[in-house]
């Protein structure tokens, strides 16, 4: 039964004539008559007695009307949710996110603070972990989206790039090499490095960008977050080589970003589970995450 039959329905009775009901409603007199007509035929029954143009409810139409009535609120309450839905902001919505524990310090709590200013009414489930965790959790739906470094390794994901940037070298404030406005492998020859995951994609790319400029790093620890390179590095034990915007998430620590040369680029993306169509909610924070990135890594 259409919504619309039970709507001018109500409005009949809530303003006493087809007249009043169809000023309400923004339609002519002989559409609200046809629609009760319509809904009469539907139910086949008679709502109203017909008086000299007046509509007089019967006792057939006393009887039903708390039940219509009940009908059209639940029917508008059904409208305000879809028309949330639609634009992503329902209270209905949880949105499960997954992230680097790299990012969770100042960037992704900054990016949640401008997504939940315009999506008021979304609960977000936030998780962190490594790469190999995030893409799991999507794989078995307990996370919508995964924030991840492109090329993602499992089949069955989907990604929506979000940023490109540049690896840097971090180092310990006051380094001689803070002075460089770049850093290349050569003047990394005799330093304590603290590197990043073995037989990781990253770390193959490091590895032969050193191996082109002829040099074998020095490794003294091996590190397996950006978190803990940086943390590393703070405390003087060594230079780490991580991509650029997670350095930005420890800028308040006592260290130097300056640069890799030659440029080693860094992709990152939103991924999710290619047969699970991403919620308008997800699509909005999608949206501002890579408008914040971009004003990040910009220097805004």
């Amino acid at each position: 039964m259409q919504l619309n039959l039970l709507e001018t329905f109500r409005a009949v009775l809530e303003h006493g004539s087809t007249l009043a009901a169809a000023r309400s409603l923004g339609l002519t007199q002989s559409a609200v008559s046809r629609r009760i007509a319509q809904l009469e035929s539907e139910l086949d029954l008679d709502l109203f007695l017909r008086d000299r143009g007046r509509l007089v409810p019967t006792r057939e139409c006393q009887a039903l009307q708390g039940q219509i009535f009940g009908m059209v609120d639940r029917g508008q309450q059904l409208r305000h949710l879809a028309r949330d839905l639609r634009r992503g902001n329902s209270p209905a919505l949880r949105l499960r996110v997954a992230v680097p524990a790299s990012l969770t310090l100042t960037i992704m709590p900054r990016i949640l603070k401008r997504f939940l200013a315009e999506n008021d009414r979304v609960q977000v489930e936030l998780h962190s972990g490594p790469y190999d965790t995030i893409e799991r959790m999507l794989m078995d739906d307990r996370a919508e989206l995964g924030f991840l470094r492109i090329p993602v390794q499992r089949p069955g994901l989907v990604v929506t790039p979000v940023i490109a940037t540049r690896s840097v070298c971090v180092m310990p404030k006051g380094h001689p090499l803070c002075d460089r406005d770049e850093v290349t492998m050569q003047d990394l020859r005799h330093e304590p490095l603290i590197l990043l995951g073995r037989m990781r994609a990253p770390r193959r790319e490091l590895d032969a960008a050193f191996w082109s400029a002829g040099q074998s790093p020095n490794v003294r620890i091996e590190a397996h977050s950006v978190m803990s390179a940086c943390s590393l590095v703070a405390e003087g034990l060594g230079l780490t080589i991580v991509n650029g915007l997670m350095a930005r998430d420890f800028d308040h620590l006592p260290i130097t970003v300056r640069p890799i040369s030659p440029a080693i680029a860094d992709r990152f993306a939103f991924a999710s589970n290619a047969e699970v169509p991403l919620s308008q909610s997800a699509e909005n924070f999608i949206g501002t995450s890579r408008q914040f990135m971009e004003s990040l890594l910009a220097g805004d």
